[in-house]
């Protein structure tokens, strides 16, 4: 078992978790109650909703490396998304007015991209020293 891509891929659970359960009745539900127009109103439900099924399918993908079968590619793969989403997500506030303190979702998506990168280096170090 990959010990740091675990704690990873609980962290991603955890961020995941935290966007379900927290973020639903903070975010979707009001949205939900919102006087938007249906069609935007539902897609950006939908779109809510695309985000849970990423997050919740990228901590099974760390876990599933973890636990199951090393796969450096699927790692490398999640954590280039995981990077991508947190660089928009830290982007867009200031881009739009908006401080981080109304809006810092971007910045949880580094400590999992930092113990991903971490757990690769780390698992290359090692097959280096195992070869030599």
């Amino acid at each position: 078992m990959k010990k740091i891509q675990l704690v990873t891929g609980i962290g991603a659970a955890a961020l995941a978790a935290l966007h379900t359960f927290v973020g639903t009745p903070e975010v979707a539900d009001p949205l939900l109650a919102s006087a938007l127009e249906a069609r935007a109103k539902y897609l950006n439900f939908f779109c809510w909703h695309i985000v849970t099924i990423v997050l919740w399918a990228v901590a099974a993908g760390y876990l599933w490396s973890a636990i199951v079968r090393h796969s450096t590619e699927l790692v490398v793969f999640l954590t280039i998304m995981m990077a991508c989403i947190g660089i928009w997500g830290v982007l867009l506030p200031p881009s739009v007015g908006l401080s981080y303190v109304t809006m810092p979702q971007g910045w949880l998506f580094f400590p999992i991209v930092a113990l991903a990168i971490f757990g690769l280096r780390n698992g290359k170090q090692r097959a280096v020293e195992a070869s030599a």
